[in-house]
């Protein structure tokens, strides 16, 4: 799978060829949206196994089922043997409904299905104009707006945005962490230097640490029920509602970690004081980024910072793979709360009005009261 999105035309090189005339098709209903993926995304990843999990086959399948069947409904556009697909779910609110994709989700980065041969056939912008246009039928369609959230601030967002008569919105960027070059400290001297005395202090006060690293998914779901308990901990200690205290919320977090294991991208970091759970990471390595899904700290064990520590011994691991070129924690996180950023990867939101009862004439439907 891979995210036209999210490229950019290497510079130098020569345009990609025109593609052949495209075709889109409305997606209407759970049903036809799965049935599209089955015949075009059969695999978990999509196209590309490299690409974001955040917007792979397996990540959507799961959150179509769990969305109402009638609120789903995608586009599909395709040039000779290139597919790209958008996949929605209508969501009503005080303000009306609007459309958002079933990639990404909760300030995860969004996108869109593609199939491998779809770049060779045109840049990406193009696809995207074609994109943005089949969005804009679809919804005018079924009368909705367009909140599409999670994209990244690239050349062809924007186009997808232009093309669909929508504006767009700045979002939180995502903070990133690039390799050091040879020779340079990962983290800064100040931060060196409280990590040493956490080390000291676990020291003193005689606590036994262990650190532990698997993708084994037998121990993963082994370790299900202590990642809830601490999940469910950070948000207690803070007085805020808890997504894990919804059958819904807690569904979705369990379908998006069954989706990081059937891609064959998830990992667990756990550090474990005197054989109790204190911290955990969930990891995303490949495609040459090593992405933090989840992280947590158990707030008994806050004096000796545990999230702190496991958070440079992940970003420790992750940089051993000469792949890796960067880190991310693949959602906008407050720069303070973290050991350390070299960058921030802008993105946006791409905002849409449901369509007047004239526009929603011209699109072949006719208002409630005309009805």
């Amino acid at each position: 799978m891979s995210i036209p999105l999210q490229f950019r035309p290497a510079p130098g090189t020569a345009p990609a060829p025109a593609p052949a005339p495209a075709t889109d098709e409305l997606l209407e209903g759970r049903d036809a949206v799965l049935r599209a993926l089955a015949a075009d995304f059969p695999g978990a990843a999509g196209g590309d196994a490299h690409g974001p999990v955040t917007a792979s086959a397996a990540w959507v399948r799961r959150a179509v089922a769990a969305a109402p069947a009638g609120a789903v409904w995608g586009v599909l556009v395709r040039a000779g043997g290139a597919v790209a697909l958008a996949a929605l779910a209508d969501r009503v609110h005080d303000g009306g409904t609007s459309s958002d994709l079933l990639t990404g989700g909760d300030g995860y980065r969004s996108g869109v299905l593609t199939t491998p041969d779809l770049h060779a056939t045109a840049d990406p912008v193009h696809w995207a104009v074609r994109l943005g246009e089949a969005l804009a039928r679809g919804a005018d369609h079924r009368r909705t707006a367009l909140r599409l959230t999670g994209l990244p601030d690239s050349p062809a967002a924007h186009a997808l945005a232009a093309a669909a008569g929508a504006g767009t919105v700045e979002e939180a960027p995502v903070p990133v962490v690039e390799r050091p070059v040879d020779g340079a400290h990962l983290v800064s001297a100040g931060m060196r230097k409280n990590l040493r005395k956490l080390t000291n202090r676990l020291a003193t006060d005689g606590v036994r640490v262990d650190l532990a690293l698997t993708r084994d998914p037998a121990a993963f779901e082994a370790a299900l029920p202590e990642l809830e308990t601490a999940y469910r901990d950070r948000d207690l200690a803070h007085g805020v509602p808890c997504p894990l205290d919804t059958p819904a919320g807690r569904r979705t977090w369990l379908d998006r970690l069954a989706a990081l294991d059937e891609v064959g991208r998830r990992e667990l970091a756990t550090l474990r004081l005197d054989g109790e759970l204190a911290a955990y990471v969930v990891g995303v390595p490949g495609a040459g980024r090593y992405g933090v899904f989840d992280g947590r700290f158990v707030t008994r064990w806050a004096r000796y910072s545990p999230g702190r520590a496991l958070e440079h011994a992940v970003l420790q691991h992750a940089f051993t793979d000469p792949a890796t070129q960067v880190v991310d924690w693949m959602t906008g996180v407050a720069p303070e709360t973290l050991l350390t950023v070299s960058r921030f990867e802008p993105r946006i939101a791409v905002h849409r009005a449901a369509p007047t009862s004239a526009v929603r004439a011209l699109a072949g439907v006719q208002p409630a009261s005309a009805r």
